[in-house]
């Protein structure tokens, strides 16, 4: 998705939770599946979004004095060409680890909430598993910690990867509607429930 083509949402705020108002917060999502990307927009709809595809368009939105106060980045993404010779291009097609790096990015040019969201589980890819160390009390409950006075997030977490509506990726269905009723299912991230965690108090 290129920088024109990015998508932004700006609702109003409203209530939240039950006896609980929070304003609608600025947040940027990096992912190059458009299925989470997508995901994210249903999902985020109370708040004002902006979501784009490539490390390059995170990282230039990032390197600036950004108002973003939540980022949330995918881990692996095809890295940026910027400086690259060619021993450096050999790499530039295949999935790498960069998410961290806009992260990192994040946190120091002042966002208040950042994670890092990969829908690979420790099995799948060895960045995914070094986000274990991270988390203490298991990959469904990540452990916060600060980075540049911003609260962070390394999410491997599987139960947050849910089967939604194809019509509505806001909506989980459910294990009968899926194997028992045959219903078809869109697999993507769940960036409500990574929010929500990330923004506790």
């Amino acid at each position: 998705m290129s920088l024109r083509n990015k998508k932004t949402v700006s609702p109003e705020p409203r209530d939240w939770q039950a006896g609980f108002r929070r304003k609608a917060m600025k947040i940027l999502v990096i992912d190059d599946n458009a299925t989470h990307r997508a995901a994210a927009i249903a999902q985020l709809k109370d708040h004002n979004v902006t979501v784009v595809g490539t490390y390059d368009e995170g990282r230039d939105i990032l390197r600036k004095n950004h108002d973003f106060e939540v980022v949330l980045a995918d881990l692996l993404m095809p890295a940026s060409e910027e400086n690259q010779g060619p021993k450096g291009r050999a790499f530039l097609e295949q999935e790498m680890p960069v998410g961290i790096f806009l992260a990192l990015l994040a946190a120091k040019n002042g966002a208040k909430y950042v994670a890092v969201f990969t829908d690979s589980d420790h099995h799948s890819h060895p960045a995914s598993a070094c986000f274990d160390d991270f988390n203490l009390k298991g990959e469904n409950n990540p452990t916060p910690f600060m980075v540049e006075g911003a609260k962070t997030l390394l999410s491997n977490a599987v139960s947050w990867v849910n089967d939604f509506r194809p019509d509505d990726l806001a909506e989980k269905m459910s294990f009968e509607e899926i194997y028992k009723e045959k219903k078809q299912a869109v697999r993507a991230k769940n960036w409500l429930a990574l929010f929500k965690h990330l923004t506790a108090m």
